[in-house]
């Protein structure tokens, strides 16, 4: 008997020495994590596990490990929370298929229907406004719906974030920060221009979540001092979403299957290669904007014109970028609104610098209001020390055109400078 007791207690002596060893390495992954994507760190202790919180972005973002009972026991689950920079307004809730959902439907539980059988088919859409609902899912967006659901199975995504557990306690830091990286991605290529979007008159919709609503998670935890130089991490250039109505074969979603990541990839490519945006009206530049000369002879009023006033859609207007303005240097003046640190950048390429943000003009519509023309540009990496004082102010900058986003009015200088 004693003998037996002496192993049982060995037993479970070796037990606990895994699952320390276990959750020291979690919680080093996870500080690892918490260096690159600048977020604080609550390292736990023998029972509480690591946590990570903060903003990235302009998103907040959390990150804990949850128990969740599962027939006679328990496991461990990484929860990834979201909240987007700002909630829509209509009560949105996104989630896959399931065979559950089969049965709800068949017991009389209705879902949005957006028109798409391969997204219908793979994704339950419930909302307070079918009509804002069904509008605010554009193709795009239902492309990069369908592709989150498919890498991030079980994730769900409501009107104020996007929420997703992961099977496990995450060790490994390289998968915590692809995971919120892309997330966030997500979240802010969701939200974009979602001030724009009012609910119709006839639906009856809940007010908005508020942002006050979402608890500032620098109160909740203790945080400890952070000893890893600050790095930033810069969001991708949201890309538009086009009117074409985009055909491809009906992928249903089964178990053990997926979605082809690459398929999508390339439906989305296509997609923003071939969408039209229809302009609002005929536009026209506001008064009292700065106007500095390019070196070419070209005035950034000009081109804004030429580009953006005249109702083309957005293929148009990527192609006339690149036959007319595309490789210009120029020099221009505007308002300096932010400032941004980068290890990479999709635009730029994979050196780190820093990005300058600059509005340069105004463009007038009737119906929307007026749209900010901005000018962003690549600099140095010690730029940013001397610009970020400087924000708000009016600067001259110069460097060359290599892009233009045609759906967020933007266009983008390399090898840049800028002076007061």
């Amino acid at each position: 008997m004693e003998i037996f007791i002496i192993v049982v207690l060995i037993g479970v002596g070796v037990a606990l020495a895994v699952a320390q060893s276990n959750k020291r390495k979690v919680n080093e992954a996870w500080r690892q994590a918490a260096s690159r994507l600048q977020l604080r760190h609550n390292a736990g202790d023998l029972i509480a596990w690591p946590e990570l919180y903060g903003r990235s972005r302009g998103c907040r973002v959390k990150i804990t490990v949850v128990s969740k009972h599962q027939g006679s026991g328990s496991k461990k689950f990484t929860r990834y929370e979201i909240t987007y920079p700002q909630a829509l307004p209509f009560g949105l809730s996104l989630k896959e298929q399931t065979a559950f959902s089969g049965i709800r439907r068949m017991l009389g539980g209705q879902d949005i229907a957006t028109g798409d059988p391969t997204f219908d088919d793979f994704v339950v859409v419930k909302s307070h406004d079918s009509v804002q609902a069904t509008q605010f899912l554009t193709p795009a967006r239902r492309l990069s719906v369908s592709r989150v659901l498919s890498m991030h199975p079980g994730a769900e995504i409501t009107d104020s974030q996007v929420k997703w557990d992961s099977r496990g306690a995450e060790d490994r830091s390289s998968a915590l920060v692809n995971n919120v990286d892309r997330l966030v991605d997500f979240a802010i290529k969701l939200t974009t221009e979602a001030d724009v979007l009012e609910p119709s008159p006839e639906a009856v919709v809940s007010d908005p979540i508020p942002s006050s609503q979402s608890d500032d998670l620098e109160a909740v935890f203790t945080v400890g001092e952070r000893s890893e130089p600050q790095e930033y991490i810069i969001d991708s250039v949201p890309q538009p979403p086009d009117p074409l109505t985009l055909e491809v074969e009906e992928r249903k979603w089964e178990s053990g299957t997926g979605i082809s990541f690459d398929q999508i990839e390339q439906d989305i490519e296509e997609l923003l290669e071939a969408d039209a945006i229809p302009a609002e009206a005929p536009d026209t530049l506001q008064d009292g904007q700065a106007t500095a000369p390019l070196a070419g002879g070209l005035d950034v009023h000009d081109l804004c014109r030429a580009l953006f006033g005249s109702g083309k859609i957005s293929f148009q207007i990527n192609e006339l970028f690149k036959q007319d303005y595309q490789g210009l240097k120029v020099q221009w003046s505007g308002k300096l609104t932010r400032v941004d640190s980068y290890p990479f950048d999709l635009v730029f390429g994979n050196d780190p610098g820093t990005k300058a943000e600059f509005e340069v003009a105004e463009l007038a519509g009737d119906s929307v209001g007026t749209h900010v023309i901005k000018a962003v540009v690549q600099l140095a990496p010690e730029a940013y020390d001397q610009l970020i004082v400087k924000t708000g102010q009016a600067l001259e900058f110069s460097g060359t055109l290599v892009k233009c986003d045609s759906f967020m009015k933007s266009l983008f200088l390399a090898d840049g400078s800028a002076t007061h």
